[in-house]
């Protein structure tokens, strides 16, 4: 089954292939890197999601991947995931008149390399939280209590090779090992408009409705280093910390107000919504309407007081608050915890900061957070496009060069697909 989405807001250019050359490097060395081993550890960011599902032509372009091309690291395994992939893969459609994306319903498929007889080395698993580094219980009853199917098709047998994600990377022995886990414990309440979370209910609010608790995240990011650092006390370790997912095109394609009639910017139409307090009020410069409130919007609803929003398509002022004070706790205790254990912090946060405020540079190609036309984000709007990927595992690269001696080449961007054109009809499968 497939659903149509017609964009409020029009798309004024599309990037889909570059034309220009990326600058190599001169001498490139891999320094104190050994690329023998190397494992990622994350979630939906390291598995390579796109567009709304995990599948190989995606997965491809992973950062991780890319990453284990550039240092010579093979074979670097992935659960590959035959098209359409498992999830709901989004495709674009037309840009004209309106952007228009068409959404496949809930598909699952199993990877083809499933006779792979150890871990593999991508350990991301779309919707982890940092606890999934190192909870040991069944996997087969985590994708049943958390409505995940990714658990079991990511991980291998528990009783083989480690019952948590920590020790089958462990059993790898890398060399080399990236952990970028977090994101959910934040995002996943930022992405529900507020509705729905990752507490443990500690401290008495109730379970499930806001990012983990700053408690329960550090005691997990300690736990979860010290077994690193004790276990593969060579290897070299690089941690990512947590973007700010509010400059997300997630968050900032739909405007606060909207042009009516559409072709006159100049006179604008609040938006109604009931917030968090059960209030019905207009979003305001401080608030963010969620890119899944766009049809809800061309249904009609949210354009007056007696047919609001649902809350969970809009952030309030409050909310903003809770998620804006999550990440800097969680990338407070992370940059503390890569110090204390002698690893590679790679700051994310800052460098999507700087995407937002000033763009992208590279190559003379401008890259911007702007949904489609921006090039670093794929059609759900929340993970990288296949470009994202390459310059995400080139701030790795960087963090290499830097701390570790090396000189490794960058990936060239005009190498990596841009976002597919239009399919102008709708697709079988």
């Amino acid at each position: 089954m497939k659903q149509k989405h017609t964009f409020l807001a029009l798309i004024p250019v599309l990037f889909f292939l570059a034309c220009t050359k990326d600058n190599p490097v001169a001498d490139p060395s891999l320094g104190d890197v050994d690329p023998g081993v190397y494992v990622a550890i994350g979630n939906s960011f390291t598995a390579g999601f796109q567009s709304g599902a995990l599948y190989q032509e995606a997965q491809e372009f992973s950062f991780p991947n890319l990453l284990a091309r550039q240092i010579g690291s093979t074979p670097f395994e992935q659960p590959r995931m035959p098209y359409p992939g498992t999830g709901e893969l989004h495709v674009l459609r037309s840009l004209h008149p309106r952007t228009e994306i068409i959404t496949y319903g809930v598909k699952q498929n199993i990877p083809t390399n499933t006779g792979l007889a150890r871990p593999f080395n991508n350990l991301g698993i779309p919707g982890a939280i940092a606890f999934d580094a190192i909870d040991d219980s069944d996997m087969m009853e985590r994708a049943v209590r958390y409505s995940n199917p990714f658990y079991p098709l990511i991980m291998r047998n528990q009783s083989a090779y480690g019952a948590s994600l920590l020790e089958q990377a462990i059993a790898l022995q890398p060399t080399v090992l990236t952990f970028w886990l977090g994101h959910d414990d934040v995002y996943r309440y930022a992405l529900s408009g507020g509705t729905a979370g990752t507490n443990t209910g500690l401290g008495g609010e109730p379970q499930g409705t806001l990012p983990t608790e700053r408690a329960v995240f550090q005691q997990v990011i300690q736990d979860a280093f010290a077994r690193i650092r004790d276990s593969l006390p060579d290897a070299k370790v690089l941690v990512g910390n947590i973007p700010g997912v509010l400059s997300f095109p997630y968050f900032t394609t739909i405007p606060g107000k909207l042009p009516y009639p559409p072709d006159n910017p100049t006179q604008q139409m609040s938006i109604y919504y009931r917030n968090s307090g059960g209030n019905v009020t207009t979003v305001t410069e401080n608030e963010f309407v969620l890119l899944t409130a766009q049809e809800e919007l061309l249904s009609g609803v949210g354009l007056s007081p007696t047919t609001p929003l649902n809350s969970r398509y809009v952030l309030d002022v409050e909310e903003v608050s809770v998620v804006l004070e999550a990440i800097t706790s969680f990338n407070s205790i992370l940059m503390a915890e890569a110090e204390r254990n002698g690893f590679i912090l790679v700051d994310l946060y800052e460098m999507f900061d700087e995407v937002s405020r000033n763009g992208y540079m590279v190559a003379g190609e401008e890259y911007t957070m702007a949904f489609i036309s921006g090039g670093l984000f794929s059609l759900d709007g929340v993970h990288l496009s296949s470009r994202g990927n390459a310059i995400l595992a080139n701030k790795f690269i960087q963090a290499m060069n830097q701390n570790l001696n090396a000189n490794i080449r960058y990936v060239s961007l005009h190498t990596i697909p841009g976002i597919a054109a239009p399919a102008g009809k709708a697709m079988r499968f």
